[in-house]
């Protein structure tokens, strides 16, 4: 603000004092021009800086807005590849632990064969007390053995057991004409007691 003192001394005409005003005006043009560009400067360097701050408080949050987003992406990439890595890794044991599980089943029914196969002693030689039996298998295999007549249906069993030809677990062996099934009713029966010397043919059926 700009202040002008006006000092008049003793009785002054309208038109005297009009005179007056004009004057002191006129004087104080540039100063009064110079006070509002100085304001008008004033008004506009705040306005500028206030356009200023805005501008920068906008790329601010712009910034931060980025980084959150580019920080979350992160954390979402970590925890998506920390997922596919626990993913990964239990795949891997099921796979390990399958393979084990089957490696061990194969090495327990290798050791069953084995030790049927030696409960089955040697291999008798032809004579009136010796049975000879055909043993078929689904995929048109044929076996074919002797064994005492007093040997029990069970040791068929573990005969087929012993050769390993079966993918099935469960099964049971049969004769026909008539048809027996030689189940586990008749497993301790000797093959004299079932009828099965002096020769027999004998039919593996799976029970699945």
């Amino acid at each position: 603000m700009v202040n002008i003192n006006i000092e008049v001394e003793g009785p002054q005409s309208p038109e005297e004092l009009l005179s007056i005003l004009q004057r002191v005006l006129e004087e104080s043009a540039p100063v009064l021009v110079s006070s509002r560009l100085e304001a008008e400067e004033r008004r506009n360097n705040t306005r500028l800086r206030e356009e200023q701050d805005a501008a920068y408080q906008a790329a601010l949050e712009a910034d931060q807005a980025r980084e959150r987003q580019r920080k979350e992406e992160q954390e979402r990439l970590e925890r998506e590849a920390t997922e596919a890595e626990r993913k990964r890794k239990e795949e891997e044991e099921a796979q390990e632990r399958a393979a084990r599980e089957a490696a061990e089943k194969k090495a327990e029914i290798a050791k069953m064969r084995e030790e049927k196969a030696a409960s089955l002693g040697a291999e008798p030689a032809k004579g009136p007390d010796v049975t000879q039996v055909l043993v078929r298998f689904p995929n048109g295999e044929r076996k074919e053995r002797r064994f005492h007549s007093t040997a029990t249906i069970q040791t068929l069993y573990d005969y087929v057991d012993s050769l390993g030809c079966l993918e099935v677990e469960s099964y049971s062996l049969v004769s026909n004409f008539p048809r027996t099934v030689y189940g586990p009713d008749k497993l301790s029966l000797s093959l004299k007691e079932a009828k099965l010397h002096p020769q027999a043919s004998l039919f593996v059926e799976s029970n699945s």
